[in-house]
């Protein structure tokens, strides 16, 4: 849909300057070529462009200072809820890209979020969506597509649409994977960046998992169970984890003690337990523990909830959630070691490779019974000239080749069909849930205080061209900031 069928449009006025801020070191190639295409793009609607391309630091930093005017960025999720689209526009959040503010909005939110049933959820979220596609913080353009080359003995590999990558059916003794975005921490409760969540997915584990068919299934948890009033969460925890290294066994109190050191640590994910009895006394130092978390037995955990909800189920599938000993020194050092409970142990990082090992104590079976991981080490090297790591693949380095959009002329043809020359590997393709869209700097003028200059910016750009001549066909367009919730601009 054009932005002729949105109907007669108003003669086009002169448009201030508008900067984009861009991430040089999050998918380089891809974020420049997206940038130079919505330059031309809004230069032709007669919108001036400068582009201000950045490192990853200075990226974060002036987003997090509210520095910037227009930002082109990524949103993924962790879990299947469209509430994970429209968190980031509560007032209450913590991170808040755009600094956001509407008590409508909030109000609407809030009605999808503590509702009694999924139809009511829906409509609360249906009406928050329709008052951000009026206010426009975030001007959406498109969500991709992963694609993937998988060498002989990997096509055990899996993965899905929230960018889990799992490694442990991989039938080769050594698995060999890289990336080509800067890792960030390896700290699971500070994890927020793709590079980092690839690597702590494979040491650590949560309560709950989601399947390649994206449903919730068991993890360190082999059943849970809602209070009638789904206001209490309760968790039957797997007998016989263990914890890497010398941590011992998993019980109730390691839960307990994650949850509340994420909370401690300031984790960007802290608001997964907004709705968590006695959390607030705890952050204001009132109380030294949680009250809503409580360890009923050492293979029994609860959680009490202010009110009912049942989406802190998906919360839980967050990184950030993921188990830890509650013996664990205030100050360890990930990079040294994991101590998770994960299929992968992770031995060393130097700042460029993540050593990791078999775990030979996994709880984990494979669908035939047997062990998993298959594999006795996987290692994620970060690389981020991509023709080098082209290379590395062609010539047996790497077993696993997530191919970034700067490949894409060397790998597809212009159909999109993958080159003869590739068909000795299996190719796959994973549709991402995700979002990269501009963000705008609320609140200042002149692009964050005037909607109809916002609007203008989200008629002018041809996200047709984006998909089927950057992208070659591997995305899709968005004209609605919840990819289930497209809906249409008002």
């Amino acid at each position: 849909r054009r932005s002729s069928d949105l109907g007669t449009r108003a003669p086009q006025r002169s448009s201030p300057e508008l900067n984009i801020l861009y991430n040089t070191e999050e998918e380089p190639a891809e974020k420049s070529a997206v940038a130079q295409v919505l330059q031309a793009q809004l230069s032709k609607a007669g919108i001036p462009v400068t582009l201000e391309p950045v490192s990853n630091s200075v990226f974060y930093e002036r987003i997090g200072a509210g520095k910037f005017q227009c930002a082109l960025a990524l949103w993924y999720l962790d879990y299947d809820d469209p509430e994970g689209f429209l968190t980031d526009f509560y007032s209450k959040s913590g991170f808040r890209m755009s600094k956001y503010e509407s008590a409508e909005y909030d109000q609407a939110y809030l009605s999808g979020l503590l509702a009694p049933n999924v139809e009511k959820k829906r409509e609360g979220f249906h009406l928050a969506h329709q008052i951000l596609l009026k206010d426009l913080p975030w001007v959406p353009l498109y969500s991709n597509t992963e694609l993937f080359l998988l060498s002989k003995g990997a096509e055990g590999f899996r993965s899905n649409a929230y960018q889990y990558y799992d490694y442990r059916r991989v039938n080769r003794e050594n698995v060999r994977v890289a990336s080509n975005i800067e890792l960030q921490t390896l700290d699971p409760a500070l994890v927020y960046d793709l590079a980092s969540k690839h690597v702590a997915t494979q040491s650590y584990e949560g309560l709950v998992a989601m399947d390649d068919h994206l449903q919730i299934v068991p993890a360190l948890a082999e059943s849970w169970e809602f209070s009638p009033r789904m206001d209490r969460l309760s968790f039957k925890l797997r007998g016989g984890v263990k914890f890497h290294g010398k941590f011992g066994d998993l019980d109730a109190g390691d839960v307990k003690a994650s949850f509340e050191r994420l909370l401690r640590q300031n984790s960007p994910y802290a608001y997964i337990f907004d709705h968590v009895k006695g959390v607030d006394e705890f952050k204001n130092k009132k109380a030294a523990q949680v009250s809503g978390f409580r360890v009923e037995s050492p293979t029994r955990f609860t959680i009490d909830l202010k009110e009912p909800f049942p989406t802190m189920l998906n919360w839980l599938l967050a990184p950030a959630a993921f188990v830890l000993p509650a013996e664990l020194p205030a100050k360890y050092d990930f990079s040294k070691g994991s101590a998770g409970t994960g299929p992968f142990i992770l031995k060393s990082w130097d700042g460029n490779l993540a050593a990791l090992e078999a775990n030979p104590s996994y709880w984990g079976k494979a669908e035939d019974g047997n062990s998993l991981p298959r594999a006795k080490s996987l290692s994620i090297r970060i690389m981020k000239e991509v023709n080098a790591m082209l290379t590395a693949f062609q010539q047996g380095q790497l077993d696993v080749l997530n191919v970034p959009l700067a490949l894409y002329g060397e790998v597809l043809d212009q159909t999109g069909q993958v080159k003869a020359k590739y068909s000795d590997y299996q190719f796959r393709t994973v549709p991402l849930n995700n979002l990269k869209f501009l963000a705008f700097r609320m609140g200042t003028g002149p692009w964050g205080t005037d909607a109809a200059l916002r609007h203008k910016v989200y008629d002018s750009v041809d996200r047709g061209t984006i998909v089927t001549t950057l992208f070659r066909g591997k995305a899709r367009m968005a004209r609605g900031l919840i990819p289930q919730m497209e809906g249409k601009v008002q």
